[in-house]
């Protein structure tokens, strides 16, 4: 292809190229592997909340992964007003991880799932009428957003490195991590044009290998799982709580403004540009409808994978073919649940050392959103009080425990202090001459 002259990034394949299936799948399955253990992980929580049984816990898996490959189609298409049209994967989000366990203790799955259709339809209404909220949401306040999604994650790529859980700090899964970070670093170096866009995937390959030597990955699992499976909607009947409708409006604010983000962050990696309205309106409007749709096939509030838009920016791979492929794999994933438990059962820290690559370049793609704006002293200010109170709020959630948890769990995801102080202060503070 002929290289991209807008963009600062090595474009290897851009967005509407489509590489042969011989490439094409192995790079797809890179973000299969990216999105695959955050995807499942809000199933898994609830679950062992609610003590659910082994067959209903592998149900709720099932129809995460099935949701998530039919809404990053959704996101894909652009079609009368839905979707972005770029090569954004979908799948259930961990930014709501608390407010569902939240939810779920007091209503149980019902009031999860029926406070999150009602959620949806508010994220629809927003992405709607984006247009109009437009001169809210400058280069300034989006780069700020991205590069708090970025740093916020970060801790999260180092606590998985680092083993994760009462085995924090395990030398071995530090090791791996390392071992993973470093395979990646190598590869993303490689004058082979495959293998660099192929360095992820490597990476957790090779790390998955060492782990198994370690005597780290259980296989027991894998062999337990049933071949086929279709998992069926309406599983769930859906319950309509006040308070728990209420709390889920404050996060789907959260996951409107970080699918801006990463919208943002794939137009600017891959072309060196601004979204359009369009573009902006249809992702955040796919967001909203594949949430609805989650809601009726007992998967819980689906969104945009930063992620997965860290994958792209890192490995130069902007294809929306390629995504595609991704996404039937997910779906194939869904209806054979052996296979799916294969990734399943990845070390934390294999993923550990791939997601910090990953996250540490979404934190790249806020940086360079920022390079647009001018760096005045208003400017700063705005970027340094925003940065500061969405960063240490989320790493320091004690300090507004005894809010509203409604209010208590916004404020503490990051993304909507950073954000909403960012958007009051760019209208509110006089521009310099």
């Amino acid at each position: 292809m002929e290289k991209n002259q807008k963009s600062e990034l090595e474009i290897i394949y851009g967005i509407d190229d489509r590489p042969k299936l011989v490439k094409a799948i192995p790079l797809a399955f890179q973000h299969v592997l990216a999105v695959f253990a955050a995807n499942i992980t809000v199933p898994l929580l609830v679950s062992g909340l609610l003590g659910l049984s082994s067959s209903e816990t592998t149900f709720l898996i099932q129809c995460a992964l099935l949701m998530a490959g039919i809404t990053t189609f959704i996101q894909l298409a652009k079609y009368k007003g839905i979707g972005s049209g770029l090569p954004i994967v979908m799948g259930t989000s961990n930014a709501f991880i608390a407010t569902v366990l939240l939810i779920a203790e007091d209503y149980g799955i019902p009031g999860v799932l029926g406070a999150s259709l009602i959620g949806a339809l508010f994220e629809i209404l927003i992405g709607k009428n984006l247009k109009r909220l437009k001169r809210v949401f400058p280069p300034l306040v989006s780069g700020i957003v991205v590069l708090t999604i970025g740093i916020t994650l970060i801790p999260v790529g180092i606590e998985q490195a680092a083993g994760g859980g009462e085995n924090l700090g395990d030398l071995t899964s530090l090791l791996i991590a390392t071992i993973v970070l470093v395979t990646i670093i190598v590869f993303n170096q490689s004058k082979n044009k495959f293998l660099k866009s192929s360095s992820i995937l490597i990476g957790i390959i090779f790390g998955y290998i060492i782990a198994a030597f370690f005597n780290l990955v259980d296989f027991a699992p894998v062999l337990e799982a049933n071949w086929l499976s279709f998992p069926k909607p309406f599983q769930y009947k859906l319950a309509f709580k006040p308070v728990a409708i209420l709390t889920m409006l404050f996060m789907y604010l959260a996951t409107t403004i970080e699918t801006m983000g990463d919208v943002s962050a794939i137009t600017n990696g891959a072309e060196g540009r601004e979204p359009s309205d369009e573009e902006l309106s249809g992702g955040v409007v796919a967001d909203g409808i594949s949430s609805v749709l989650a809601a009726f096939y007992n998967s819980f509030p689906n969104t945009s994978f930063t992620q997965n838009v860290g994958v792209v920016n890192l490995t130069g791979v902007f294809s929306k073919y390629v995504v595609r492929i991704g996404a039937v794999i997910l779906i194939i994933l869904a209806l054979l649940p052996k296979f799916s438990s294969m990734i399943a059962i990845m070390p934390e820290p294999v993923l550990g050392g791939a997601a910090l690559a990953m996250f540490s370049m979404v934190a790249v793609s806020g940086l360079s959103l920022l390079k647009k704006v001018k760096f005045d002293s208003r400017n700063m200010l705005i970027i340094s009080i925003s940065l500061g109170l969405g960063v240490g709020l989320n790493i320091i959630p004690e300090a507004t425990h005894l809010l509203p948890d409604s209010i208590h769990f916004a404020l503490t995801s990051g993304v909507v202090p950073a954000a909403l102080v960012a958007i009051i202060m760019n209208l509110v503070l006089p521009k310099n001459d």
